[in-house]
């Protein structure tokens, strides 16, 4: 019998990497970090470190010429393409945090080109994964909230704008708070819908507060001359079995939260909100109220996207976050942006 453990490589050892990711694939006793790739060596000598990894690489593409059955890409979000589509061509099955790209075509190109090589391809969106997620996926597939016509989907914080460069600087990263916090109450409420096809999206994306002074922010300065992406966003959006969703998402806003994560959806039997897991309904005439339970408590959701990962990857099963799901997601976030840029309504290209 075999004792060689699944190899994997880690692409970008930055704090999404060393906080979660390297911890989640430790807990796996079948797994094997073998080597880290950063551009900062220091960054990546420290996070082979935390992995018990052996090996150190300043270009990924070195890293990519190690025998790895996966590649776990936590780099700016510019930087998901080419190492995806890298590690693809290397023959990896390859996990890569959200956002996968910030466009559909690079979406698609990613997709096809893991489809065609017959590899995994799977985006980290970790709120599918913990206990509020998981208990309102079950009563929603049990029947419960009957056909979803509306959503609305928060991602707002009253000053939480991350300040490192790949966050605020367009070219690292793509996009401000729609594509760092608002996809993940997206990609979370449209899996609670069973992902509908966005038809037509109208929204505004602009910069209130992160140009200027007046803000303070609870995680430090940043670098104002630099900063290049929106501080808030909104959306508007038609799906194609007639449901409609509107988006908000900002990393400064004047609210009381200190950070709201919302997904409720409106339902012909019933509505439901998460993370809270509460729900509406009507029972013999009468209007009924509760929360939700559900017996598995997951205590380390990164951990277990990096499991279920691992377990499509070693028993031949489905991506458990597809790229076809994932282009819808992003379809919105990019139909965002253009709408607001060109002053229309604008179709998805999904």
């Amino acid at each position: 019998m075999s004792t060689r453990k699944f190899r994997v490589g880690i692409i970008g050892g930055g704090g999404i990497a060393q906080a979660v990711h390297i911890p989640g694939w430790k807990n796996l006793p079948e797994v094997e970090i073998v080597g880290v790739a950063d551009v900062s060596e220091a960054t990546a000598k420290k996070a082979a470190a935390a992995a018990g990894a052996s090996q150190v690489f300043s270009d990924y593409r070195d890293l990519l010429k190690l025998d790895l059955d996966a590649v776990d890409i936590c780099t700016p979000n510019k930087v998901h393409t080419p190492a995806v589509l890298a590690a693809l061509e290397a023959g990896k099955h390859v996990m890569c945090e959200k956002p996968l790209a910030v466009t559909t075509a690079e979406v698609r190109q990613m997709g096809e080109s893991a489809d065609a090589k017959k590899l995994k391809l799977m985006t980290g969106q970790h709120q599918r994964f913990t206990t509020p997620g998981v208990a309102a996926k079950a009563w929603i597939d049990a029947g419960n909230l009957g056909e979803a016509y509306h959503a609305r989907v928060r991602a707002m914080r009253r000053a939480g704008l991350p300040p490192a460069p790949g966050f605020i600087d367009a070219k690292l990263s793509g996009g401000g708070p729609c594509m760092d916090i608002g996809v993940h109450a997206l990609d979370l409420c449209m899996w609670l819908m069973n992902f509908p096809k966005p038809v037509r999206v109208s929204g505004s994306a602009k910069t209130v507060f992160a140009k200027g002074h007046g803000m303070p922010n609870l995680w430090g300065e940043w670098d104002r001359e630099r900063y290049s992406v929106e501080d808030f966003a909104t959306g508007y959006v038609h799906f194609d079995n007639g449901a409609t969703m509107v988006l908000e998402s900002a990393w400064m806003s004047h609210q009381e939260e200190q950070e709201e994560l919302l997904a409720q959806l409106y339902g012909t039997k019933g509505g439901l909100k998460w993370p809270d897991a509460k729900f509406v309904t009507v029972v013999n005439g009468t209007h009924a109220q509760g929360s939700l339970t559900h017996p598995v408590n997951v205590q380390h959701p990164h951990w277990a996207e990096i499991a279920a990962f691992y377990d499509c990857v070693v028993n031949h099963k489905p991506s458990p976050v597809p790229w076809t799901e994932t282009i819808k997601v992003i379809g919105i976030l990019e139909a965002i942006y253009i709408s607001s840029t060109e002053g229309r309504e604008v179709v998805p290209t999904v």
